[in-house]
């Protein structure tokens, strides 16, 4: 009982005793959110960016075009050294004798071709005063056997005023205009002194303007060096860094649209090194066989040329016509305007088997644009790039074009459509399917079914004797 009576009381005292305070809760890690910004903030960062990408793209147009050229060699020089790396070569090293080997070919080819391209140039030699003494005697010829009066349906109209005016002015006056007087002659000699010892006066300043000229050249070439042999070095993080400034929801869609992108400036590169160089030599093969002068000349026309779309042949046309008018041919018993009607049906068939066999299997449907709107792309780009811009006014077109119909699809909340893409999975699934899953001949499938059916009736039978022994 008092047991009991001292363990009812127990908890008495304990409640009695003072009671000490609870240890505080484990404080939890708490991570503040950051304050969001308001959307006129946003707006008024986005303008601030906008404003300062736009001032820093005009600072740097001095840069922009040894950028651009930068890119493209190491765009070009980039499969190969992937194909390396692929070999477990390191990347750094492949790079690295890759553009030795570049360095090297550049300095060796100016010393093995430039005298073969002299050469050349002796043979385009054109006796100026002999060619145009000739085609003012072929023009003063043509217009004296203008007739007096024409005869159209009937009617005889008279122009002797006006064919009589036009041949005192060829025989006269165009002879006085081209053959310049003995004052003018006087006169020219006299501008040449002077001009002759201004030059020797500032010969000074010509030499430090040409030695200054060498030097920012040189400069150039080596800031071009190397920027590229770093972009084709680095190019793996550049495109992950590149895929990474978008958000995580939209990365996926980023790296196909940028393969899209690839693709065509891939095609497009790889299409116009590879015409260039077929152009450049079915043009030379061809002007040899027809004694062209100059041929290896305006084949390297031809094929430079090349590079600029649809416009660069008609340009690189021209030289060869003007040769073939001038000079004619040694070996071809023609006049030289039936050379030069010659010389422009073996370029338009050059330009044809170009059109119809190479472009649609080396480009195929990458750029794939309207002759009327790369025409208006060359047009604009040579107008703000000059050469440069013309070259690229195509792939530039097509990426636009690409990047234009992603935004529309998201715009219209539809998927958007990478059709190089697709072209290239269901292509590689194709020859997946034809290698490994290939159907055999029915000869051939009788063959191998007969071994497995006698095969299955010996099993068969052996199992029917066990039975009936058993």
């Amino acid at each position: 009982m008092y047991n009991e009576r001292m363990s009812d009381a127990q908890p008495i005292a304990q409640s009695n005793t003072p009671q000490l305070p609870a240890p505080p809760p484990k404080s939890e890690s708490v991570v503040e959110v950051p304050a969001r910004w308001h959307p006129a903030t946003k707006r008024m960062v986005v303008v601030v960016l906008l404003v300062g990408a736009a001032l820093l793209f005009w600072i740097s147009r001095p840069v922009l075009p040894l950028l651009v050229i930068s890119g493209m060699v190491s765009y070009l020089l980039n499969p190969i050294v992937d194909a390396c790396q692929r070999l477990r070569i390191p990347r750094s090293l492949s790079t690295v004798v890759l553009y030795l080997v570049l360095l090297v070919i550049i300095i060796l080819t100016p010393i093995l071709v430039v005298p073969v391209l002299i050469k050349q140039l002796t043979e385009l030699l054109i006796d100026v005063p002999q060619v145009t003494f000739d085609f003012l005697r072929f023009l003063q010829g043509s217009v004296a056997g203008l007739p007096q009066a024409v005869e159209i349906l009937g009617f005889q109209f008279d122009i002797s005023g006006p064919v009589t005016q036009l041949q005192s002015t060829v025989s006269g006056q165009a002879a006085v205009s081209i053959f310049p007087s003995t004052a003018q002659v006087l006169d020219y000699i006299n501008r040449l002194l002077v001009t002759t010892t201004n030059v020797v006066g500032n010969t000074a300043l010509i030499g430090i303007n040409v030695v200054g000229g060498v030097f920012s050249v040189l400069l150039s070439l080596l800031f071009l060096f190397f920027l590229s042999l770093y972009m084709t070095k680095d190019a793996p993080r550049i495109r992950a860094y590149v895929e990474g400034l978008f958000p995580l929801s939209y990365q996926s869609e980023a790296a196909l649209l940028l393969r899209e992108l690839g693709r065509i400036w891939q095609s497009f590169f790889r299409g116009q090194i590879i015409l260039s160089i077929t152009v450049g030599g079915v043009t030379y093969l061809a002007l040899t066989f027809l004694n062209m002068p100059g041929a290896l000349i305006l084949a390297i026309l031809a094929g430079s040329l090349e590079l600029v779309p649809n416009i660069g042949p008609i340009l690189a046309m021209i030289p060869a016509v003007i040769v073939a008018l001038i000079q004619g041919s040694d070996t071809l018993a023609i006049s030289n305007f039936n050379f030069g009607l010659l010389t422009v049906g073996v370029y338009f068939v050059i330009q044809q088997l170009e059109n119809q066999l190479l472009v649609p299997r080396i480009i195929g449907t990458s750029v794939n644009l309207h002759p009327i709107v790369v025409l208006c792309g060359v047009v604009v780009g040579a107008s703000v790039g000059g050469i440069l811009g013309a070259m690229l006014a195509a792939p530039t077109i097509a990426s636009a074009r690409v990047i234009v119909r992603y935004l529309y699809a998201k715009l219209l909340d539809q998927l958007p459509a990478f059709p190089l893409i697709e072209a290239d999975q269901r292509r590689s699934r194709k020859s997946f399917y034809r290698r490994v899953i290939r159907p055999r001949p029915a000869q051939e499938e009788k063959a191998a079914d007969e071994p497995a059916q006698s095969e299955a009736s010996t099993r068969r039978s052996s199992e029917l004797g066990q039975t009936t022994a058993g």
